[in-house]
């Protein structure tokens, strides 16, 4: 699982990817998040221990770019409203990578988000889009885009900026970004 939402004083939402059992292996479905998916309410109280992990968006006013493949969009999201809530004024950039709209995850609450607030800039790349995906969706504050997240998407769209760059998605998208990001000379520091 991954927080979804910027930190609250009472609560933290989570989102589940639900795990099912492997097909034609021995491995059973997994037990915790069919347990949450079954069996947990919103508005539930856990006892559980407080998050952890390496992989958090930092605190100073340093421009942002948060790229998201698929489910990696979770933590984006929680980085997206605390970055919004705690520093309005931070230039965040999404680049969020799917293939179609039938993927897409949170588009109304997105697309208000980037109404709302000048310095959020949503950009959504369909590297297999479905008939009338692209061509109703050509407005700010959305910007469509027909193809993957990759450092030429990146490098026509971004001014010169020293961004962070902060990267949750697949394998193959990560293992293509990351050293296309550092090829471009991001430095190493900058890469999340």
């Amino acid at each position: 699982y991954s927080l979804s939402d910027a930190p609250q004083p009472d609560r933290y939402r989570i989102s589940v990817k639900r795990v099912p059992a492997p097909t034609g292996g021995t491995f059973p479905a997994g037990v915790s998040s069919n347990y949450l998916h079954d069996h947990v309410q919103v508005g539930n109280q856990l006892q559980v221990r407080a998050p952890t992990g390496h992989f958090f968006l930092d605190r100073s006013e340093a421009p942002v770019v948060l790229i998201g493949g698929g489910i990696g969009i979770t933590p984006m999201l929680s980085m997206v409203h605390w970055c919004l809530s705690a520093q309005p004024g931070r230039e965040v950039w999404l680049f969020y990578g799917l293939r179609n709209s039938a993927e897409l995850v949170m588009q109304t609450h997105l697309t208000g988000l980037a109404a709302q607030h000048p310095n959020f800039h949503l950009h959504l790349c369909l590297s297999d889009p479905q008939p009338g995906d692209l061509g109703k969706h050509h407005t700010a504050p959305v910007h469509y885009h027909h193809s993957r997240v990759d450092v030429a998407l990146l490098r026509r769209l971004l001014p010169l900026k020293p961004y962070h760059y902060y990267l949750c998605g697949p394998t193959a998208m990560l293992q293509s970004l990351v050293p296309a990001l550092e090829d471009w000379g991001v430095p190493d520091g900058n890469i999340h």
